[in-house]
């Protein structure tokens, strides 16, 4: 879908047109199966400005799956993902804050991506940012 909308000339693109395009594509849904259990992928981004990434999103097809049938599932989603992913020096951990708990979430953080996209231009690659822990919020006694 994006391959044919980019194809339009230059001139009529605009920025709101490519970002449309862009959630568009992260938004479609795709059916992708791993060890015999059927899921739907969805893509996005993720929101939450300590954990900003990509984020990947399993749903089981057939319905919620037993806590181990689950775990088990996501070793192997996420072993296959990063035998794919290690081409690019990207790494996707498991996602602890999917709201839903029948699905199975990863996330691969921004700083890996800019770092592939720096490299690929030739640049070097940046080490990631340091996270600072806030400081703790002190109410007031009275």
């Amino acid at each position: 879908m994006i391959k044919e909308d980019l194809n339009k000339p230059q001139n009529n693109m605009n920025w709101k047109d490519i970002k449309g395009l862009i959630r568009e594509e992260l938004n479609e849904e795709t059916n992708v199966t791993a060890d015999n259990t059927t899921f739907i992928m969805r893509t996005g981004v993720n929101k939450n400005p300590t954990k900003l990434g990509l984020k990947i999103q399993f749903t089981p097809k057939d319905g919620a799956l037993d806590p181990d049938t689950k775990a088990r599932l996501a070793q192997v989603l996420q072993s296959k993902l990063n035998q794919s992913l290690q081409q690019f020096r990207l790494q996707a951990s498991i996602d602890t804050d999917v709201p839903n708990p029948e699905v199975v979430g990863f996330m691969i953080p921004l700083m890996q991506v800019k770092n592939m996209i720096v490299k690929a231009i030739g640049g070097s690659e940046q080490a990631p940012e340091p996270e600072v822990p806030s400081e703790p919020e002190i109410e007031d006694e009275f």
